[in-house]
């Protein structure tokens, strides 16, 4: 709603946040703490500090790292198993799409030979049949060459005995 003209615009009060809010800000943060005890306990919390920090604790250095570093720290450990986590299952997964690979290469490398094989064979008949059909020509030739040169005899020799 805006003010009429001439006036001033009121200003609202602050929110008051009421009690059923403050008590869920509450159980979040008590869960919050919870859920980190929870992971502290399954990854250990000697893993997330320093050797030099965990020594210094032991020595009587500060009791408790802030809880922004612990948190920072946690996740960070959380991160890394989860990230070496992650590379495992990659590398399995490319190691099984390898295998996969070379199976189906093979398959094709099967096929392939078998087709060169087939083709080999097709080839070597088509030129057993080219070969066969140039020496029947090549008989064919000889054939007519033979009876061109008898008849080429025997015209000289009725030429010879004719005009005698």
């Amino acid at each position: 709603m805006t003010p009429p003209p001439g006036e001033r615009p009121q200003p609202t009060p602050p929110r008051r946040t009421s009690l059923l809010a403050g008590l869920l800000r509450r159980v979040q943060r008590s869960s919050a703490a919870w859920l980190e005890r929870r992971v502290d306990q399954v990854l250990g919390t000697s893993g997330l500090l320093p050797p030099a920090a965990e020594n210094e604790r032991n020595a009587g250095g500060p009791a408790e790292p802030p809880a922004a570093e612990k948190r920072a720290g946690m996740l960070g450990a959380v991160a890394e198993k989860l990230r070496g986590a992650a590379d495992t299952y990659v590398a399995a997964k490319l190691d099984e799409i390898e295998a996969r690979v070379d199976v189906k290469l093979d398959e094709i490398e099967g096929r392939l030979d078998r087709k060169l094989l087939e083709i080999h064979e097709q080839l070597g008949d088509l030129r057993d049949r080219e070969i066969r059909h140039r020496l029947r020509l090549l008989k064919i030739t000889l054939a007519f060459t033979v009876l061109v040169a008898l008849l080429s005899l025997g015209y000289k020799l009725l030429v010879r005995l004719w005009i005698r």
